[in-house]
């Protein structure tokens, strides 16, 4: 369906589509429901404001998942529990922004070594490299939100039939004539060098009329400046 778009006239970032392949009533709803649903997934997780007393559920969740990607590791284990807690706590601090959904997709990379950036397998990815997990995993979701958004916002238009372009022609015709341009009918257009043989033979005249307006003395001087700007 995003196929059928075509780039919009007067604005660059927008698109149109003819009537009889825009989107029905039918595929409206299903990619507006696949709209709110790539909203969703592209949500920012929620941490836990300071001074709760419960973690939000998202909290929880982030906090599973880190914990189960360090634990694959030798240096997520033989750690007290304080630091652990501060080694986690420094993968949320860098996961902040992120959406849950792309926290868990790259997570699963991870434990099935593919993952969309290169990595030493030997050891575990640093809150950074993590965190450029998840930001290149967003990229299909956000190219693909972008498409239904696209098919969602084009804009329906009716192509013109052969009597339109008649009463085109037929307006360009007389608005034309009524400005004393030639039309279709009328004499045809000059060609280019009419143009130029006209343009020449109109600087000469003027040249001569010159001429005749000034002395000898003051024509003089004016060839002589007109002569040293030439190249």
């Amino acid at each position: 369906m995003h196929g059928r778009l075509e780039a919009h006239p007067a604005h660059p970032t927008r698109y149109c589509v003819p009537r009889a392949k825009a989107a029905t009533t039918a595929e409206r709803h299903a990619l507006s429901a696949c709209a709110e649903r790539l909203e969703a997934e592209l949500a920012p997780w929620r941490r836990t404001p300071p001074g709760a007393d419960r973690p939000t559920a998202d909290h929880l969740a982030v906090d599973a998942i880190v914990t189960r990607i360090l634990t694959g590791f030798e240096q997520g284990r033989g750690r007290s529990d304080d630091e652990t807690d501060v080694l986690v706590g420094e993968y949320l601090d860098g996961l902040k922004g992120f959406p849950l959904a792309a926290i868990h997709a790259a997570a699963e990379r991870y434990r099935n070594d593919t993952t969309l950036e290169p990595r030493n397998r030997r050891f575990r990815p640093s809150p950074g490299e993590f965190a450029a997990e998840v930001r290149k995993g967003l990229i299909a979701l956000r190219t693909r939100l972008l498409h239904v958004r696209r098919v969602l916002d084009a804009e329906v238009y009716d192509p013109p039939t052969e009597a339109d372009a008649a009463k085109v022609r037929e307006a360009t015709a007389a608005y034309l004539s009524g400005r004393g341009f030639p039309t279709d009918g009328g004499r045809p257009a000059p060609a280019p060098e009419e143009v130029t043989a006209a343009r020449e033979a109109s600087l000469r005249e003027m040249g001569a009329a010159a001429a005749r307006s000034f002395d000898a003395g003051t024509l003089a001087r004016l060839n002589a400046r007109l002569d040293a700007r030439r190249p």
